[in-house]
């Protein structure tokens, strides 16, 4: 909820006025109170405009969201004016959050490991992927131990992913939903990711980049570890090969385009790739593909995904706005339309309400943390405009 937003669902008493009055006293000089649509509303100031650093504002605020969490409400903090340590705190009702239809989690997973079988079994069955890695032929436990381990891997990412954000949700008593997974087009991978819904605020700045990294974070340690495995099980070809390849199989060969992680790892591997060849990727490093796609889609610093929560504990919400939409014109610039379309889509535009205190800035850890989910963007997004034809 904004700071200029109302309640509508329940009105705060009088009493309960009394009492945030008094514990707010007893830390800020009160220039301002008023209960406005049932919302107490206080400006308050530090002792003589002296703002204390910014461990003992984090520690006071936490105080103040213990000491009024009993009553019911929750603290909106925002700065009026920041050189004299001037905040607005309005208390507004907690909204209790409503039971989750878990049907609709299991039914939707269900739905995704079908779609990621079906896509780990066109890996498994492609002409040119059977001849290559079974020239001796193959039996059907073949086909089924590759589907088996591309549906491992890929879903391993995702499910990573969202527990990344679900257990950090956890740690930091912010109500979530288990994931809900989607299902995608079977060429692609089968799956364009999952989320969790968030049903309660994040309390500050940390917390919310915490709850946006976390998830892609933790996909990605999960998606070296599957790109490692993919290359190992990968086959080199030579010229020759790939010329025999495009007269056994013509029309159905192509290049991937992959991103800069996936150069690098060719270069660990230079000496296993044949000169004027090339390297077969196995399914399992399609999966690491994958893998990385969803993990920079989600870290684009746009709305409310996950790398738009991160940048917003950074920055206030005009500039959030801003850098948002350029995000999306460099997507659009980039040719990444489909792309661009289904972040608007699924972010519901640029704004982001920030979390419930919007002043206490996060650490120089935390920034750091963020720019390095900025170089792993950089190094997970394919040029998808060089394969527009698989789409």
């Amino acid at each position: 909820m904004s700071i200029d937003e109302d309640a509508s669902s329940s009105v705060i008493t009088y009493p309960t006025f009394a009492e945030l009055n008094q514990i707010l006293s007893n830390k800020f000089e009160i220039k301002m109170s008023v209960l406005e649509h049932g919302m107490p509303t206080f400006v308050v100031q530090w002792a003589h405009g002296d703002v204390p650093s910014n461990e003992e504002q984090d520690v006071v605020f936490k105080e103040i969201t213990s000491l009024t969490k009993p009553l019911k409400v929750w603290p909106i903090v925002r700065w009026r004016n920041e050189k004299e340590g001037e905040y607005i705190i309005r208390f507004v009702p907690q909204q209790v959050p409503g039971k989750s239809d878990t049907r609709i989690n299991y039914a939707l997973f269900i739905v995704t490991l079908a779609s990621i079988s079906l896509g780990g079994f066109l890996q498994a069955t492609s002409p040119i992927f059977l001849a290559l890695f079974y020239p001796q032929g193959y039996t059907m436990w073949d086909i089924l131990f590759t589907t088996l381990i591309f549906v491992a891997s890929l879903m391993g990412i995702i499910f990573t992913h969202e527990m990344g954000h679900y257990t950090t949700a956890r740690r930091l008593n912010i109500e979530a939903s288990l994931p809900y997974f989607i299902p995608g087009l079977p060429q692609i991978g089968g799956t364009f990711g999952a989320f969790i819904s968030q049903k309660s605020p994040t309390e500050n700045r940390s917390d919310l980049l915490d709850m946006g990294l976390a998830g892609p974070l933790a996909g990605f340690v999960v998606t070296l570890v599957v790109l490692v495995i993919g290359f190992f099980l990968s086959v080199p070809v030579t010229a020759e090969q790939l010329i025999a390849i495009d007269q056994a199989f013509p029309n159905q060969s192509a290049s991937l385009a992959v991103p800069f992680l996936f150069t690098l790892m060719e270069y660990v591997f230079i000496d296993y790739i044949p000169v004027g060849g090339t390297i077969y990727l196995h399914p399992v490093a399609f999966a690491a593909w994958v893998g990385m796609l969803v993990t920079a889609l989600n870290l684009f610093p746009i709305s409310q995904l996950d790398g738009g929560h991160a940048l917003r504990s950074l920055v206030d919400s005009k500039w959030h706005r801003r850098i948002g939409w350029v995000g999306i014109v460099l997507l659009l610039l980039a040719q990444f339309y489909t792309f661009a379309i289904l972040i608007l889509v699924l972010s519901g535009g640029g704004s982001h309400p920030g979390p419930l205190n919007d002043t206490v800035k996060v650490s120089k850890g935390r920034v750091a943390l963020f720019f390095i989910a900025m170089v792993i963007l950089v190094l997970c997004i394919p040029p998808l405009w060089e394969m527009l034809s698989l789409f």
